[in-house]
């Protein structure tokens, strides 16, 4: 056990190894793909600029042709403002281009190349920009200016503004090709990324998964010989259980007149007492009857969750009967067969407690079960604790497998499932539909590993019991298989059973309900609770075909190992419980399993 658990860690350390390398690749992704994006901003953001510098060039010698033929001074100012704010935002263009505007959102950082293109333009763009201030300078002395003052100055605006229009389709050109080319080794960046990762989850599938896998097929074979062993012991024990019964039917038979049942008391819906017959209040040994049946309940260590679900049977207008166990003032137990009664009356419920005094029998069933205890238990003792090692090993191996599988196996395949839909796709459509179908498989692969993991040790059964357990068990097999399977508590049973009971329990329903599924070709299976103060009743029942038990009973179908049937009649026999099983050719099957409470 403890060389697989350290060849277990030890994958586990390696899987970790490999995982961080996955993740080491993604994170790395990610900040290229992340400083690719913000740069792919800047680029857009340049390349958008530079593009209005040749508008606005255009702008400037539009304007000046236009104050050179205008004579109104009132145009002449609105041609003078437009001029200089063309001017100052050609110019801060510019600048930012060169050397970086935040305000713009240009950060100046060019290539050899492109500032190369900005030197041959520098003159073409002094001149401009010299010129176009001397006309403003000129326009603003003056209200009139001569033609022949601006002239010269227009003359060398238009000169420039060709050879500056060319370098800036130049620059704007070399702006876009430098930003392709990111995206190129972006592209390229990311397959190599993508090809790592891949190459990283092969060698997981190849040197972690697949001996974890040989590990887990060895000791699922471990466990099938093991259970092959204990039906083997079971089988044995069946006979000498038979011999028991017949014991437990003789010892019974104590010859004591059983008193007749009388009216002990009457209380309402709330179950507060309207009337305490003298001779209950004699048994009890109380000076003063209690006020309610809930007091009477809780001070003799009945639950809160029993006394409301039994007030709720009654007022729904059912009779409840059962054993209850209560002490005396003297300190001494006495056992009451108590039927509780609804009754009609002036439009009221009252509720009747007929009731006699089973002390004595429930004495004598004791002394002798005494008498003839110890030769009985002397010959089911061995095979007895041979079988409960067996049992408890086994679930003892179900519980370590399906830790393994769900804390190991489990969570490793989630980390991969994460790290496959991680990935980020190259623009190959084959390799898109390789990964798509490969994050199915790991979702039916992990989907899979959980149900195997949930039937192995259900983790609710420890935690919260068996009623829990089977809850949820009904829940999960309902969503996964194609009959409806139902689960109802009808008395609200909520109690805990010792741990190897919760465990033989849980595993007679799986077993039955995994039977109708498979066999049965049943629409609908439900499992059902039911219990009084004595026994506990399970009923798992279906509306499939059917079979004809008695037939294969009388052929000794059951009586080799290997059966569900057969497992589920030992299990119940081994917590001393008893199975009934109930079917006939297209009418269903029924299978009810009862288990003393006390």
């Amino acid at each position: 056990m403890m060389v697989k658990q350290n060849k277990f860690d030890k994958l586990g350390w390696f899987y970790l190894i490999a995982l961080s390398c996955i993740a080491l690749s993604i994170v790395v992704s990610q900040f290229f793909i992340q400083n690719y994006i913000d740069k792919q901003q800047d680029d857009s953001r340049i390349v958008n600029v530079a593009g209005r510098q040749r508008m606005l060039s255009q702008r400037i010698s539009k304007i000046v042709l236009q104050v050179k033929n205008q004579h109104d001074p009132t145009l002449v100012k609105t041609y003078l403002k437009d001029l200089e704010v063309a001017l100052n935002l050609w110019v801060d263009s510019h600048l930012g281009l060169l050397s970086g505007n935040s305000e713009l959102g240009l950060t100046g950082d060019n290539s050899e190349k492109v500032i190369g293109m900005f030197r041959d333009i520098e003159p073409h763009y002094a001149a401009i920009v010299g010129s176009t201030r001397e006309i403003i300078n000129a326009i603003k002395k003056r209200d009139s200016v001569p033609d022949d003052i601006l002239e010269p100055h227009i003359r060398n605006i238009l000169l420039h503004e060709g050879p500056f229009l060319e370098g800036m389709d130049k620059i704007v050109f070399q702006y876009d090709s430098e930003a392709q080319a990111k995206v190129t080794r972006l592209s390229k960046v990311e397959i190599l990324l993508l090809i790592v990762s891949l190459t990283i989850i092969l060698v997981e599938l190849i040197f972690i998964f697949r001996p974890i896998a040989r590990n887990v097929r060895q000791t699922v074979a471990e466990l099938v010989i093991s259970e092959e062993k204990s039906i083997k012991m079971a089988s044995e024990m069946s006979r000498v259980y038979e011999e028991l019964v017949k014991s437990y039917q003789e010892l019974e038979a104590v010859n004591l007149k059983p008193e007749v049942p009388a009216l002990y008391a009457t209380m309402d819906k709330h179950g507060e007492f309207i009337f305490f017959s003298p001779a209950f209040k004699r048994l009890l040994e109380y000076e003063v009857a209690p006020d309610e049946i809930r007091s009477l309940l809780l001070s003799n260590d009945y639950n809160r969750t029993f006394i409301t679900g039994l007030l709720n049977i009654v007022n729904e207008g059912q009779t409840w009967s059962g054993e209850i166990k209560l002490m005396n003032g003297g300190g001494d137990f006495c056992w009451l067969e108590l039927y509780i009664i609804p009754v009609q009356y002036q439009n009221n419920i009252e509720h009747k407690l007929i009731a006699r005094d089973i002390t004595e029998i429930k004495e004598a069933r004791v002394r002798s079960w005494e008498i003839n205890r110890e030769k009985i238990e002397a010959r089911v003792r061995e095979q007895q604790y041979r079988s409960v090692l067996i049992l408890e090993g086994q679930e003892e191996e179900r519980q370590r497998l399906g830790r393994e599988i769900h804390d190991g196996i489990g969570q490793m395949l989630t980390a991969l499932k994460l790290s496959l839909e991680s990935i980020t796709p190259s623009s190959s459509r084959h390799t898109k539909k390789r990964l798509e179908d490969t994050r199915d498989l790991m979702k039916s692969i992990l989907k899979e590993v959980r149900r195997i993991s949930f039937n192995l040790t259900p983790s609710s059964l420890s935690d919260f019991g068996i009623v829990p357990a089977v809850k949820k068990f009904c829940q999960e097999v309902d969503r996964l298989s194609a009959p409806d399977v139902i689960f109802e508590n009808k008395t609200s049973f909520v109690n805990r059973l010792d741990q190897h009971i919760e465990n033989n329990l849980y595993r007679i329903i799986q077993e039955g309900v995994n039977n109708a599924i498979k066999y049965a070709s049943a629409k609908t299976i439900r499992v059902t609770f039911e219990h009084d103060t004595k026994v506990l009743k399970i009923v798992i029942e279906d509306n499939g075909k059917g079979f004809d038990y008695e037939k294969l009973i009388n052929s000794g179908h059951f009586k080799n190992s290997g059966h569900g049937i057969f497992n589920m009649k030992e299990r119940t026999a081994f917590i001393n419980g008893n199975f009934e099983l109930f079917s006939r050719h297209a009418k269903g099957t029924r299978i009810v399993i009862k288990l003393p409470l006390d």
